[in-house]
């Protein structure tokens, strides 16, 4: 039995925002910690020629591990709500809606002062339209 993705009308997808908004800037901190510490302990790997488990420091294979799996958490929080992240570079999100009786998709992006564009969901970022 296949679940049927939620759809939210225009002020309920306006107060979905901040926490979309607060997800999204996680998302991007968590990214930055992961690279940080994965960069870190590549360069260790490097300097000796060792293996990086000889020269990483205790624990580093669990952080990177723990910084993963939140990553994925805050992913699926957005998923559980039907938000479909398309670019996390730009904080670019859809947001599932029915326009003319149809699916849609409100279309955001942390750029974006408020929620003020859709596109059908055949189209993708370059044909949002004003709501």
């Amino acid at each position: 039995m296949s679940q049927e993705r939620p759809s939210y009308t225009l002020d309920e997808a306006r107060a979905l925002l901040p926490e979309i908004r607060a997800t999204l800037l996680q998302l991007a901190l968590e990214r930055r910690r992961y690279a940080a510490a994965h960069a870190t302990l590549h360069d260790r790997a490097g300097e000796d020629g060792d293996s990086q488990e000889s020269v990483a420091p205790p624990g580093a294979q669990a952080e990177l591990a723990a910084v993963r799996d939140g990553m994925h958490a805050l992913m699926e929080h957005l998923e559980a709500r039907g938000v479909q992240v398309r670019d996390l570079d730009e904080g670019l999100v859809d947001i599932p809606t029915i326009r003319d009786g149809e699916p849609a998709w409100f279309c955001w992006r942390l750029a974006d002062p408020q929620l003020a564009f859709w596109h059908t969901t055949r189209e993708g970022f370059s044909s949002r339209r004003p709501l």
